[in-house]
């Protein structure tokens, strides 16, 4: 029992020495924390004095801004009152104006009220008319400016080669002989070529060519290739040579619109038409307006619409598209009733060709309101087509009647006293008797005089309508007795 005692007493000993050791080791480290925890209570203290000194700072702004803002809703009511008392000073004034006025002039008050609100009409109008006619002069000049410089850059950037070709409607007998052959003296040749060809087939006596007439361009062709292919094979002629001549020019004939239409469709890169538009397309090639051949006009305004859209950030291929087949009715037209603009919309609306595409096509006549930007383009680039030097001829007829059309259309308003044809017929110069139309009235007049030549005449291009309104004032002098 004693052992076990003492062995307890030195355990515990131990312990203490143990514990002590331990103490001696840990006591500077928490000695430091202890310090450190006193640093950061002092330095959280410091901040909190700091924020309760801001609060109270900020709490003293937030109070004078609110006294600051009630005597300003003081000031303000202040002036809402003595603003209301002008009000009704203000009133009692036109109240006391209007009754010495009423009383001088001897009318009643909704009859100055009347000639007040007229005078008032009367200047706003004179202003809205001044207004409106800087505004369409300075919108022309800029306007202008900027579509000369797009087609100034188009042009410069389009350099599709074109050698112009003129319709042959005639072919010339290689010899005297050539004649007798296919004169025969019952006319069995020429009627035989009528028949397989449908075209009138023209001899002269005094003439050294035999003539092709018909309404259809590539039945006039495929006259004209068989008449051309029997006169240079100086055999005998019968209809049977007709008749074989025939069949095998109509297949070759064929064969070439096709492969026209193909190529037109790949020189724009569109592949992807259908056959028959391609088909129609080809055609094209025997096809004349004011002496321009439509397959390469309708190939220059695709070029020309897509060159005008890039220049615009506009689809281009899409412009190209519409150019491309703007006159396409063309064609078909002979056959078909309507406008070729109407028709050849309805004929490529039929074959799955866009919206926007059959729109403008449609529209390039104006049958149809353009309201696209594509519409516009082909509009422009179809003018400068036919407007190009070289591109179109008109004979002395067609001019004459133009120039008669302009000048009826002209003379039809009230007030013209003359009109003049300009510039090849692009320019309608009217004359105007100055008592009867003013400077308003003048703007009025040649807008409507415009649009009724846009209505009523149809040819390529754009007519100027110039109104000269010229005003002469004269005054005589007394003699002295």
């Amino acid at each position: 029992k004693d052992s076990l005692e003492l062995k307890l007493l030195e355990e515990k000993e131990r312990t203490q020495e143990i514990e002590l050791e331990l103490w001696s080791k840990v006591e500077p480290d928490m000695l430091r924390v202890e310090g450190r925890i006193d640093e950061l209570q002092e330095l959280a203290d410091e901040k909190k004095q700091k924020a309760d000194a801001a609060l109270v700072e900020a709490r003293k702004k937030i109070q004078a801004h609110e006294n600051e803002t009630r005597q300003q809703e003081k000031a303000v009511q202040a002036q809402e009152l003595e603003l209301q008392k002008l009000r009704d000073a203000q009133k009692d004034l036109n109240a006391q104006f209007t009754v010495r006025l009423t009383q001088k002039l001897d009318v009643t008050p909704e009859e100055v009220k009347t000639q007040i609100a007229e005078n008032l009409e009367q200047e706003t109008r004179q202003r809205m008319q001044k207004y409106m006619e800087d505004s369409e002069e300075d919108l022309k000049l800029h306007a202008e400016q900027r579509a000369k410089r797009i087609l100034d850059i188009a042009l410069d950037r389009f350099s599709r080669p074109y050698c112009p070709e003129r319709g042959i409607g005639a072919v010339n007998f290689p010899d005297a002989n050539a004649r007798k052959l296919l004169g025969d003296a019952k006319g069995e040749n020429i009627k035989t070529i009528q028949e397989v060809c449908g075209c009138d087939v023209i001899i002269e006596p005094e003439m050294e060519m035999v003539g092709v007439a018909g309404f259809d361009p590539v039945r006039r062709e495929l006259t004209r290739r068989v008449l051309e292919k029997i006169l240079k094979e100086k055999r005998s002629i019968t209809p049977d040579l007709i008749r074989r001549t025939a069949e095998n020019q109509r297949k070759e004939l064929f064969r070439q619109i096709k492969n026209d239409g193909d190529n037109i469709a790949k020189e724009l890169k569109m592949q992807d038409m259908h056959p028959e538009i391609r088909q129609m397309m080809g055609s094209l090639r025997y096809r004349y307006s004011f002496t321009q051949n439509q397959y390469f006009h309708c190939g220059e305004v695709g070029w020309l619409a897509g060159l005008l859209a890039s220049e615009l950030k506009l689809n281009i291929k899409q412009a190209r598209r519409s150019g491309l087949l703007h006159d396409i009715g063309k064609s078909m037209d002979h056959a078909t009733d309507g406008g070729h603009a109407v028709i050849g919309a309805d004929f490529i609306a039929a074959r799955n060709e866009s919206v926007e595409v059959v729109h403008a096509v449609r529209a390039h006549h104006y049958d149809e309101q353009p309201s696209t930007d594509h519409a516009f383009l082909v509009i422009a680039a179809d003018a400068i087509s036919g407007a190009r030097p070289g591109a179109r001829r008109s004979t002395i007829e067609s001019y004459n009647q133009k120039v008669s059309e302009l000048q009826d259309i002209a003379r039809s308003f009230d007030g013209v006293t003359d009109c003049y044809v300009l510039s090849g017929g692009r320019e309608c110069r009217v004359m105007v008797n100055g008592r009867k139309v003013d400077d308003a009235q003048s703007m009025v007049l040649s807008r409507k005089i415009a649009d009724k030549i846009e209505a009523e005449c149809n040819y390529p291009g754009q007519i100027k309508v110039v109104l000269v309104r010229e005003t002469v004032v004269s005054e005589s002098t007394k003699g002295h007795g």
